[in-house]
């Protein structure tokens, strides 16, 4: 297991050098994206009553198809940045964002349909084993309130701890429930890697993508979950550290029940999530150089010199 893990943390931590190292360019990527979103949250929490009319149902009908071609957009640099980082290069926000519609067309279609095949395939999978996790877990509880129905303190402890237990396995669910979703993000962004880094022709990227998803494909999805956790942390730290800071003047000032209020809140959870949104994009570009170079024996050589060497010494 360490083995297999190894590759995985040692992606991780590049992954988060160099977005350490070219963190404003990235967050200025990051921000094409979401600042937009964050306006348009905030000004539909401005003028709810207004949208209420049904008017309401349209922006978000708009911002829903307007949203994933920018997402797949900005993924699309943030991956071309990282590649540029980890050549040594500077990361120059006009030349990331320098993706033709062609491409991004090609890259839109391919990612959507297979973000729909992966959540069927993932739902499929999770619902499986939510449903045989919370048949155990309510017949913990049902033991639980049987013990303590029949008294006594040894029963109660048993009750206790098995209610406990139950929560704690709730909460796992919970949890395992967000990581694999973020797993399947992972996934599409590193399907469409091809798409970005100049594969030319939809169908030689789609065979070059789907090739480079089955070689080691155990390790990339421990990959993918892995980042997937990472992920969830970092944007949860961001988005609690961010909503809550910026916020509490408006708070304090204008108090919980304003719209002002809330809008500024929502603008500041977004603007929190973008801090963690460039790290996906970044692994999952490294991680599709790692496998594109193992696949076609570019690292082949500096492979065998590390091999050779110990025998020489």
């Amino acid at each position: 297991m360490r083995q297999a893990l190894n590759p995985i943390l040692d992606l991780l931590d590049e992954g988060l050098r160099l977005y350490r190292r070219s963190f404003v360019p990235f967050l200025l990527l990051a921000a094409v994206a979401t600042l937009p979103i964050g306006a348009v949250l905030a000004a539909a929490l401005l003028a709810a009553d207004w949208l209420a009319s049904g008017v309401g149902s349209l922006l978000a009908a708009l911002v829903l198809v307007t949203g994933l071609p920018l997402s797949l957009y900005v993924t699309g640099a943030l991956s071309k940045a990282a590649l540029a980082a980890a050549a040594g290069e500077a990361v120059q926000v006009r030349r990331a964002l320098a993706i033709g519609p062609q491409r991004l067309l090609g890259m839109g279609c391919f990612g959507t349909l297979f973000a729909i095949a992966a959540s069927i395939a993932t739902s499929a999978v999770s619902t499986i084993c939510v449903c045989i996790s919370y048949a155990l877990i309510f017949l913990m509880v049902g033991a639980a309130f049987s013990l303590e129905a029949l008294g006594g303190t040894a029963s109660d402890a048993v009750s206790a701890l098995l209610i406990a237990v139950g929560v704690v396995g709730f909460l796992a669910i919970y949890g395992g429930a967000l990581v694999l979703n973020g797993a399947v993000y992972g996934s599409v962004v590193f399907a469409i890697q091809p798409f970005i880094h100049g594969e030319p022709g939809f169908g030689s990227a789609v065979r070059r993508s789907l090739e480079m998803l089955t070689t080691r494909l155990g390790q990339n999805l421990l990959a993918f979950l892995c980042t997937s956790l990472v992920f969830a942390s970092v944007a949860l730290a961001a988005t609690i550290a961010v909503g809550v800071i910026i916020p509490l003047p408006a708070l304090f000032l204008l108090g919980t029940e304003s719209t002002t209020a809330r809008a500024i809140t929502a603008a500041a959870w977004v603007m929190g999530l973008s801090a963690a949104l460039p790290l996906p994009p970044i692994w999952m570009a490294l991680l599709y150089q790692r496998r594109l170079a193992a696949r076609e024996g570019a690292d082949l050589e500096r492979r065998i010199a590390a091999l050779a060497t110990p025998s020489e010494a």
